[in-house]
């Protein structure tokens, strides 16, 4: 009752006129002379009376799973509801694991698709929490999506979510005509974790160890498992996303520190560049993960890897499972969405028998 009582309020009070958004959201936060658009000061204030959005201080952590989806699926309703959708699942490295295919209306069979990774801390998180973001890529890029479950920590700690994305890829790669796709026009994204998970996709693809993505849609992606950045000093406190509940995400992931700088729990670390598909890196203002996912687009960019970077000045963290409740969320999608649907149109199908593995 208390989640949906909150997904409701939030939904009808993000839709405000800004003026009286302004009002609700009480006095400005001001970080380096900028501040979070209304909406996001909003969202700060109410997320203190949110249980999901502070799950190293719920104390049972199947609560929080069963809250956070029941509120992903509640922000998600409604949104793009001409995209059709179809749950199946995949045999993961430990058992089967769930997927859904969203297909937009008109989309031809044979045409590209979008591998996704939810986020979640590599704790959270699951096909319902992503089901507006999912429907919404679908639809404003035109494109077919393949919304991927993976194991979770604690009890399935590093490198089981990594194994898992890469065996995920590959298996819709090698499934494509189940799934109505081109195999050769796959795109790999996800926002947060999930976009370390993609990220670890193309840089296993890059090094011949998979068919290579044609495109990588990275979200607000988790780069460095360190987190020694400047951001993370800076938006540490009263961001949504706060530094020790990322802390205890990264304690049940990474269970030994010498396992940080692994390039599968920190791409930022990973030298094997060259081979990378064109790539879309979004980062949010005031986001502790700012500054890592900024530096990992700035690695790309130097190797010489075709690339698109759009931070979101006045966003937080997470805006991909906001899009149903949240206008400036949503706004942030579409660009994305619109992006990836550039990149597609960009990346023609391989000639017969072009494989990037050895």
């Amino acid at each position: 009752m208390l989640v949906w009582s909150i997904m409701t309020g939030l939904r009808f009070l993000l839709r405000l006129p800004e003026p009286v958004l302004r009002v609700l959201a009480g006095r400005p936060v001001v970080v380096d002379g900028r501040q979070p658009v209304p909406t996001a000061r909003v969202l700060i204030r109410v997320a203190r009376f949110a249980p999901f959005d502070a799950p190293h201080h719920n104390g049972d952590l199947a609560r929080a799973r069963r809250e956070l989806n029941l509120a992903g699926a509640l922000a998600g309703a409604g949104i793009c509801p001409g995209v059709r959708t179809r749950g199946s699942s995949w045999p993961g490295p430990g058992g089967p694991l769930p997927l859904r295919l969203y297909e937009p209306d008109g989309v031809p069979a044979g045409g590209p698709a979008l591998v996704y990774f939810h986020g979640g801390g590599f704790v959270l998180g699951s096909l319902d929490t992503h089901e507006g973001a999912c429907r919404l890529l679908a639809e404003e890029a035109g494109v077919r999506v393949v919304s991927i479950g993976y194991r979770l920590a604690p009890e399935h700690p590093f490198p089981a979510a990594a194994t898992d994305a890469v065996a995920a890829f590959s298996f819709v790669h090698d499934h494509a005509a189940e799934f109505g796709v081109d195999p050769d026009r796959l795109a790999v994204g996800g926002d947060s974790s999930g976009g370390n998970l993609a990220a670890v996709v193309a840089h296993t693809a890059a090094r011949g160890e998979l068919p290579r993505p044609v495109f990588s849609l990275l979200l607000t992606p988790a780069t460095d498992a360190l987190g020694e950045s400047e951001s993370h000093r800076q938006f540490g406190s009263g961001f949504r996303l706060d530094r020790d509940e990322w802390s205890w995400y990264r304690a049940q992931y990474l269970r030994d520190p010498a396992l940080y700088r692994d390039p599968r729990a920190s791409v930022l670390y990973d030298d094997h560049l060259a081979g990378l598909p064109p790539t879309y890196v979004a980062t949010c203002g005031f986001d502790l993960l700012r500054d890592e996912g900024e530096a990992y687009a700035a690695r790309l960019a130097s190797a010489g890897v075709p690339l698109i970077h759009r931070r979101h000045e006045g966003q937080l963290h997470g805006f991909a499972n906001r899009v149903g409740v949240d206008p400036d969320a949503r706004a942030a999608m579409l660009h994305a969405a619109g992006v990836l649907r550039a990149g597609l149109a960009l990346s023609p199908a391989r000639d017969e028998g072009d494989d990037t593995r050895d």
